[in-house]
């Protein structure tokens, strides 16, 4: 048994179809056939029943799948630790949530890469949870996350390193707009624009106003903050965004106004899995992000 072989029964067993698994494996439906039944002959069992409706599991099946996702992911991370140790690993990967790169910021990573010529950085953006999630699943092994009230820790190191200022929006000729300072009381029943729940601000924000007795009357939901910005300048609400993104991306007619708590923070911390040996590469930038952010 290898992992092409469970990854067929994963793919299999969540899509119920050959061509859509085959598919999503980027193989032919015979190949992926094939490779059922080598993983059928060696346990000796019939993994799924071929009807009319379709491909359904059995019961041994549907316990194979109990243990093969834990299986898929063990195989991964221990193929993973014997390229660290080995120091086959050259290429530089990691998720990250939306904007942590920008208030990173970028020029930390060009100046690792000036350090460390032979490394080879690569990275992608997701919305807060789905790049949580990629991590979790081991797609990546390494995150610069947005931090919230998740359970990353039981499995996860999380080394924090840096924190912004979450702010208000307030268009010009809104009550509060010339206030210095707001409550999160003086946001009950005022409509508000922000990003949306894939994102931690979103749940963060709505905690603190549940804290305070109401819930926020959040009117939209969005994936792209610059566009929240754009509707508070047009008086369609207020925004709920971050100080150096208000200052990324200005917005005409209105005013940052700072929460008078100050406890509502955008926090951006290293994330890697408890269990993973960290490849040189890895191990390098996490020690410089370290080391950047104790000295700044």
């Amino acid at each position: 048994m290898d992992s092409k072989m469970l990854e067929a029964f994963i793919a299999l067993y969540e899509k119920r179809s050959l061509r859509q698994a085959a598919s999503a494996l980027y193989i032919s439906p015979q190949g992926l056939s094939r490779l059922l039944q080598n993983l059928e002959g060696e346990l000796n069992v019939i993994l799924f029943k071929r009807t009319a409706r379709g491909i359904i599991p059995t019961a041994a099946g549907d316990y194979f799948y109990s243990q093969a996702v834990d299986m898929l992911a063990s195989y991964r991370q221990l193929a993973s630790n014997l390229q660290s140790i080995s120091g086959m690993e050259k290429d530089l990967s990691f998720v990250c949530g939306y904007g942590a790169v920008n208030a990173l910021p970028y020029q930390v990573l060009l100046d690792f890469q000036e350090a460390y010529p032979q490394y080879k950085i690569s990275w992608r953006e997701f919305p807060d949870l789905q790049a949580e999630q990629l991590l979790i699943k081991g797609d990546y092994h390494l995150g610069l996350l947005v931090m919230g009230n998740s359970r990353l820790q039981e499995q996860f190191v999380c080394q924090p390193l840096f924190e912004r200022d979450i702010l208000l929006l307030v268009y010009e000729g809104h009550p509060l707009y010339h206030a210095s300072s707001v409550d999160y009381k003086d946001l009950e029943g005022e409509p508000v624009i922000m990003e949306g729940r894939d994102f931690w601000i979103y749940e963060n924000f709505r905690q603190k106003c549940i804290a305070e007795g109401f819930c926020p009357n959040i009117l939209v939901e969005t994936g792209d903050i610059s566009f929240s910005h754009k509707l508070c300048s047009m008086k369609q609400g207020l925004t709920i965004t971050v100080d150096f993104i208000a200052d990324f991306i200005p917005a005409p007619h209105v005013r940052k106004i700072p929460f008078r708590k100050g406890d509502l923070k955008w926090q951006v911390a290293l994330v890697y899995p408890k269990a993973q040996v960290l490849s040189p590469a890895d191990e390098k930038f996490c020690q410089y992000l370290l080391k950047h952010f104790r000295v700044h």
